[in-house]
Order: C-alpha cells, then sequence, then structure tokens
C-alpha cells in the first residue's frame, strides 16, 4: 500500500545519485528524462535535470543506488537557472507518494550520510574500456570498470598505472562509445596483487561537461 509522503523538514545530504523520470500526466512530455541529485532527504531532492520543467509538474521518479533503485512520486516546487560549471538545471523536489519498502530504501541509504559529512555513492557497473595514457604518453590498455559515480570510476587493467598518469578513457557501452578524461588517484598496491589478476585503479574525471555527465547519469541509471 503506498503512503503520501510526510511534509516536514528533513536534513538534506549531498549525495549525487543518477536518476530516470517521467511525467505523471501526459499533459507534460511523455519522454524518459535523465539527471542527477545534488542532495537528498526522505522528503525531497534536488536534482540537475537537462530540461527545465514547469512548477509543481508532477514526475515519477526512478533513483538508481548501490542497493538498487528507488522509486517515487514526486512534484516541482522551485526551478533554478542553469550551473555554469555543470550545465544542468537545478530543480527542488518534494516527494508526494513513497512505498513503504521504497521508504526504508530511503532511510537505509541516507543513515551512513549522516554519519559522514561527505558521501560518495560508487555503481557497480561492468564495461570494456580502453584507456590511453597521454601524461606520460604510453600504450593503451584494454580493461574493463568495477564500479562508477559522477566523480569517477575504478578502472581494472592488466598492467599497472602511476597516480597522476592522465588518461584518455573510452567507454564501450550498448549505445557506442564514450571517451572521457581523467587521471589516475590510487593503484593497488604491489603487496596486494595477484598473478593472472587485473590491477585495480582509482580514475578521477578531469573534465566532464554537461552532455557527458547527463550521458553517465542515463547509462548509469539505465544499467541499475
Amino acid at each position: 500500500m503506498l503512503q503520501v509522503a510526510v511534509q516536514r523538514k528533513l536534513p538534506r545530504y549531498p549525495i549525487q545519485l543518477p536518476l530516470l523520470y517521467r511525467a505523471k500526466l501526459p499533459t507534460l512530455t511523455n519522454n524518459v528524462g535523465a539527471g542527477w541529485t545534488r542532495d537528498l532527504s526522505e522528503s525531497g531532492a534536488c536534482v540537475e535535470l537537462a530540461e527545465r520543467l514547469q512548477s509543481k509538474a508532477l514526475l515519477i521518479l526512478r533513483l538508481r543506488t548501490d542497493r538498487g533503485p528507488i522509486q517515487a512520486e514526486a512534484q516541482v516546487v522551485w526551478v533554478g537557472e542553469p550551473a555554469p560549471l555543470s550545465g544542468g538545471t537545478p530543480h527542488g523536489l518534494t516527494f508526494t507518494l513513497v512505498a513503504p519498502d521504497q521508504s526504508r530504501a530511503l532511510r537505509d541509504l541516507l543513515l551512513p550520510l549522516s554519519m559522514a559529512p561527505h558521501a560518495g555513492v560508487r555503481l557497480p557497473v561492468d564495461l570494456p574500456i580502453r584507456c590511453q595514457p597521454k601524461n606520460p604518453p604510453g600504450v593503451a590498455l584494454q580493461g574493463r570498470t568495477g564500479d562508477m559515480s559522477r566523480g569517477g570510476l575504478l578502472l581494472l587493467l592488466p598492467e599497472a598505472l602511476s597516480p597522476g598518469t592522465a588518461l584518455e578513457a573510452t567507454l564501450h557501452t550498448a549505445a557506442g562509445p564514450l571517451s572521457v578524461a581523467g587521471v589516475i588517484v590510487w593503484a593497488e598496491p604491489p603487496e596486494r596483487r595477484r598473478y593472472g589478476r587485473s590491477i585495480r585503479h582509482g580514475m578521477q574525471f578531469t573534465s566532464l561537461d554537461w552532455s557527458i555527465s547527463l550521458y553517465l547519469g542515463l547509462l548509469l541509471a539505465e544499467l541499475g
């Protein structure tokens, strides 16, 4: 049985999750859109979307988390101006209808964030990737992703790259290749590596415009 979300002032936590949305009413658009959350609470969220929605528009949301999708209905309560850096248009949403199991899933997601001022969420994703070292230049490596967020990803590569190595990485997705620039920020230490097993690396995105960020959000949300 669905329950109406309680409207009360609750703490919001900075968390970036990919989302899919569609209009609840056919008077708007029936197409599915994608975006990212900026912050999230039990009663609502601030999200970045590609299109500018009307105030009071009713939406059906699907957030992808590392514990599975969370679905809810929401209403747009305010619309801001596009962010100069990210390019997305901010929207304030209040949840209007949440199923009890989805409400519990939301609380479970937010609980760890109440204990850490900045908590990122990495979403598992297994895709082939080609990494071309740029600084210093090197031979391209074929590998796979282990997880991904809006800020970076986990690389599984056959050879070790040094922290600080700049990369041009090409993700091979069902919709086609997607190239992103990044830098290696950590590599699995030698004592933890195993013969015949890929070496884990952390890659941070260095230049991610809104179109690529939106593509990644759509990719992650759909994979979930």
